[in-house]
């Protein structure tokens, strides 16, 4: 007998459904009073540092206001190794944090009378903070009418507000320990406000700081320095979970290794995201000018993109205007699909290997450092064989997003053991972190100045897509695991890895119609 797919994707929505009213989420066993209530305060010494930071801050930002020139700083601007490294830390230092916040935010989530989807959003929220952040601070700066020396001001101010938020976060969390679970409840919220205003704050410069790169670096670096981002924030995710684990053998000190509270923890990983941004700040208020030079009329002139069509395979900003504005675009859209999908696993997998497989938070977490390791190897891998000239950019960019559907069919539930999760994980997340590199780079290349699609322009709406997509990924993923299990959330997985694939192949077929 005939029947439509209507009727075939009803049917899959009652099962599960069906299966959703009998099992219940999985955390249904825990309870706050599951967890520890030891308490470990933060003490005098750690609130001496901040003041010191402050005082030290504020010295050197009185010396540049003065007219002084910032420590780190060329007095002409120029670009240089050191800027990008600037440039990089910026992208390394939120990927540590997130990966220090991600392992112990379900066990304080459960801690404080809430659920694992409301963990999601805790994690969720911080993108759609930034999101409106990097809204408001498209008004700061003009990239037609630029001026390093306030766009620099608006770095300093906007981040060193956001930091200051990170000890007030801590200590709101510290206080709430011995309260009942209603008062608990609105502690938590009142923190995900908060964290929600922080990144509203630190979103803010996410303009300003993204034009000034675009300024400064030049077009044929573009796509170097994209791919290093990508291994710049792997590199994020490596570190975090180590500086996590330390943090938490700092925190436990005597204890045994579960007697302290996770909101006790919680309270102490927001104290240490507070010094690993305010190592950020110093370090970048130092290296940055308050002056850059004018792009070179020579490398803006249509002629000389000409002349270097055949010093590399893609030359986006040689390209006609339609063209050049397409693959904006298509870069605008990827990064939707992109970050959505590995929004999920950022968050999916720590909660798998604790829920499923009974891993430890500090051990759960040290799954970052698989994923990132693995991906920092394809992107490397991927920037050796392009330097080499093996292959190119559009075959690697297409390989990538091909790799990353078949990786995705490893997330269903195959009774291969955690391993086949960190497999599947590494995969779709190395081969999106490669094929990222290649699509920023393109698309920071086709961005015209003085059009209506300029670099603001593309920042802003790729980092909507991506600030959208890391609120759902989170909440999404959570929720379709304690309810639905991991071959639901395989499901999901597995039709954005082909919409990105469909993307990144629309975008490659541009540039061989382009060759043709």
């Amino acid at each position: 007998m005939a029947f439509s797919s209507a009727e075939d994707v009803s049917t899959i929505l009652l099962q599960v459904n069906a299966r959703i009213v009998s099992e219940g989420p999985l955390t249904h066993t825990f309870r706050p009073d599951s967890f520890s209530q030891v308490e470990v305060r933060i003490n005098t010494a750690v609130l001496v540092g901040i003041l010191l930071f402050f005082c030290l801050a504020l010295i050197h930002e009185l010396f540049v206001g003065a007219g002084g020139k910032p420590l780190l700083a060329r007095r002409d601007g120029s670009n240089s190794t050191l800027l990008q490294l600037g440039f990089l830390i910026g992208w390394f230092v939120p990927y540590v944090t997130k990966s220090l916040s991600i392992p112990i935010s379900l066990d304080y989530a459960l801690a404080m009378g809430e659920s694992a989807t409301a963990s999601g959003v805790m994690i969720g929220i911080m993108p759609v903070g930034a999101l409106i952040g990097t809204l408001a601070g498209q008004r700061f700066t003009n990239e037609q009418d630029w001026d390093q020396r306030h766009a620099r001001k608006v770095f300093v101010f906007c981040y060193g507000l956001n930091v200051c938020f990170m000890p007030a976060i801590a200590l709101v969390i510290q206080s709430c320990i011995g309260w009942n679970v209603e008062a608990k409840r609105m502690v938590f919220w009142l923190v995900v406000f908060l964290i929600f205003v922080a990144n509203v704050l630190g979103g803010m410069i996410m303009i300003p700081q993204c034009t000034m790169w675009n300024l400064v670096t030049p077009h044929d670096d573009k796509t170097f320095w994209s791919m290093l981002t990508q291994c710049s924030k792997n590199c994020g995710l490596i570190a975090g979970p180590i500086f996590f684990a330390a943090l938490s053998r700092f925190v436990r000190g005597s204890y045994a290794s579960d007697a302290v509270s996770p909101i006790s923890m919680m309270s102490w990983v927001y104290m240490g995201m507070f010094f690993v941004q305010a190592a950020e700040l110093v370090t970048v208020a130092a290296i940055l000018p308050t002056q850059i030079p004018d792009p070179s009329p020579q490398d803006m002139s249509p002629q000389a993109s000409e002349d270097k069509c055949n010093a590399k395979d893609v030359e986006p900003e040689s390209w006609s205007e339609e063209a050049r504005e397409q693959i904006v675009w298509n870069m605008v859209y990827y990064a939707y699909e992109r970050c959505f999908s590995i929004s999920a696993i950022e968050v999916a997998t720590i909660m798998l290997l604790e829920v499923s497989y009974g891993w430890s938070p500090e051990f759960s977490g040290a799954s970052f450092t698989v994923i990132a390791c693995g991906s920092l190897f394809m992107t490397c891998f991927s920037a050796l064989l392009m330097s080499w000239k093996l292959v190119d950019e559009p075959f690697i960019f297409l390989m990538m997003a091909g790799l990353g559907a078949w990786g995705a069919i490893l997330f269903f539930d195959l009774h291969l053991g955690a391993a086949s999760l960190l497999l599947a994980d590494v995969i779709v997340y190395g081969g999106a972190s490669v094929a990222n590199g290649i699509g920023e780079g393109w698309a920071c290349r086709a961005a015209t100045k003085g059009t209506s699609f300029d670099i603001a322009m593309y920042r802003k709406h790729s980092t909507a897509g991506t600030c959208i997509t890391r609120f759902l990924g989170p909440v999404v993923a959570r929720y379709l695991i304690d309810f639905g299990g991991r071959n639901v959330y395989a499901v999901v997985q597995f039709f954005l890895c082909l919409l990105a694939a469909r993307s990144v192949y629309r975008t490659v077929s541009m540039v061989w119609a382009s060759r043709a």
